[in-house]
């Protein structure tokens, strides 16, 4: 890995077959929105899929592009005895980090399942990997990976989703620069090309000042990746509406049918209805935000021509009559009637001779004029 990694031309958008046929994510494509499922699925019983399917079908009908899970198996991710997590501690659950994973697994033949529903439900299936195995159960179901903040220093995880040649949207909570570029060279150097980078705070609930939504556009021209956010901000539109004005085109949001679910992420998830606001809202901020090229748009030609001040006749004008600012003229709205000239053209009218006759009301255009009077 000894080259710069933000000297690889990666273009600004990629493509991924999707259930509706293929799907630009990046450029001028709209916002790819995830809904983060995570371990949000688990109700009750671990071997029941039912919620896991009611998740899919929600996210389906608010219009999310993609479902997400976290595919992972307690042995591969910590240490043995890690201890509590305050976050997690200040919110009431107060055990073993290692319980609560091993309580939240996603059961591995449950998986193909869950991606065959997203299938026929029309959404794009994926689930971040946490080990090289939990990869080998997802890469097959997937077109795109999807690397959670605290792996972006597992490096044989990162080049063998490189090698699949299958686009990467990695999350960066808690990363410094540093450790960003790193695991993009390590993306680029085992061949990867399409990378989307997402800004993301590690803090459950992520505080309004820790957001650094600003970084959004940074990070997609520092590493010429699709730029985008995932969050945790307890919000459910705040956060997504200000990223997708800021140029995401990726937004993960983590959602759940109930925030008294058991687990731990069900107290900082959305809720069915809010996710549906949060896809129409950006859907709509979208529409907003056009192509950045100041014009008068087609559904203001009326008003241009009704209410955009002219030079107007407020008096008869007979041909001959000299034309003063005052006198018989003035800049005033024309309505309906005939519009006159702009107002930067008067004076080449002020002072003039009239032409023809100019009924009150009547727009004066240059044409209208002879030349001074002497």
């Amino acid at each position: 890995m000894s080259h710069d990694a933000c000297s690889v031309p990666v273009p600004a958008s990629f493509t991924i077959p999707t259930p509706k046929g293929m799907r630009q994510i990046g450029g001028d494509a709209p916002c790819f929105v995830i809904a983060e499922i995570g371990s949000n699925w688990l109700m009750g019983d671990r071997s029941d899929d039912t919620a896991a399917r009611r998740m899919i079908e929600v996210a389906a009908a608010a219009g999310c592009d993609a479902v997400k899970f976290q595919t992972f198996r307690p042995e591969t991710l910590y240490v043995p005895d890690p201890g509590e997590s305050d976050y997690l501690s200040a919110a009431g659950i107060k055990r073993s980090i290692a319980d609560i994973i091993r309580e939240n697994v996603l059961p591995p033949e449950m998986v193909p399942g869950l991606a065959d529903f997203a299938t026929s439900c029309g959404v794009v299936f994926m689930s971040s990997c946490f080990s090289l195995e939990d990869f080998a159960i997802v890469d097959p179901l997937t077109p795109i990976h999807k690397l959670a903040s605290y792996e972006i220093t597992f490096y044989p995880l990162i080049e063998a989703i490189a090698r699949t040649g299958k686009p990467l949207i990695m999350s960066t909570g808690a990363a410094i620069p540093q450790d960003v570029a790193w695991a993009v060279e390590c993306f680029r150097d085992a061949g990867g090309k399409d990378l989307s980078v997402l800004q993301c705070t590690a803090s459950y609930p992520a505080p309004d000042e820790a957001l650094n939504l600003r970084a959004i556009p940074a990070l997609g021209q520092t590493f010429a990746a699709v730029p985008g956010l995932s969050d945790h901000s307890p919000h459910p539109l705040h956060a997504p509406f200000a990223a997708v004005s800021l140029g995401a085109k990726v937004l993960e949001k983590h959602f759940t049918l109930d925030r008294n679910g058991p687990g731990p992420d069900h107290f900082n998830s959305i809720l069915p209805e809010e996710l549906q606001t949060l896809v129409h809202g950006i859907r709509a901020i979208e529409a907003m935000l056009g192509d950045g090229v100041k014009k008068v748009e087609p559904i203001e030609d009326e008003l241009y021509a009704f209410a955009r001040r002219r030079v107007q006749a407020i008096r008869p004008i007979a041909a001959g009559d000299l034309l003063r600012l005052g006198d018989n003229l003035a800049i005033l709205r024309p309505g309906k009637r005939t519009p006159g000239a702009h107002p930067h053209d008067l004076p080449l009218i002020d002072g003039h001779q009239a032409l023809r006759a100019i009924a009150v009301g009547d727009g004066v255009q240059v044409t209208d004029c002879s030349a001074p009077a002497p």
